[in-house]
């Protein structure tokens, strides 16, 4: 009768070099919390699991204890997922606007904008004129404009 060795199953992971895609890697650094929460949705309508890692190394981190809302945030997905989730970056960008027309939205509204910041300025500036001239007109009878400053002999 042959002899049978029982042996355990070879690990895969040594034998393939892999850990079969479940691992997890970056795919983007998000600037903050709200860009990484809108991408984790648009992931998750993909059907691909994300996570995310606040980096806590950020500067004035220590200020908020570790949960800066505006510290950039690495966006992981399974390496299975990688290529899939490439392409729904891909998708964002496509569907978003174009650099030109940002411009020109922007260009559009500093035009008013501008107007509208020279007349306040003016209007402040001389509303306050107004006031240094009518306090410095104004006679007491006394040369002290400040009493409590002013020796009485």
């Amino acid at each position: 009768m042959p002899t049978v060795i029982d042996l355990s199953p070879p690990d895969l992971h040594e034998h393939f070099g892999g850990s079969g895609g479940s691992g997890w890697v970056e795919l983007i650094k998000a600037r903050h919390d709200i860009d990484a929460h809108l991408l984790a949705g648009r992931l998750a309508e993909a059907g691909i699991e994300s996570r995310s890692m606040k980096d806590v190394s950020a500067p004035g981190a220590w200020m908020y204890g570790g949960s800066n809302p505006w510290a950039p945030v690495s966006i992981l997905v399974k390496k299975v997922d990688l290529d899939d989730a490439k392409v729904v970056l891909a998708e964002i960008s496509y569907e978003g606007p174009s650099a030109d027309r940002v411009a020109g939205q922007a260009a559009e509204l500093q035009g008013p904008l501008r107007i509208v910041w020279w007349i306040t300025a003016i209007l402040l500036g001389a509303a306050l004129s107004v006031l240094v001239l009518s306090q410095v007109t104004r006679w007491n009878g006394s040369a002290c404009q400040l009493p409590a400053l002013c020796e009485q002999r």
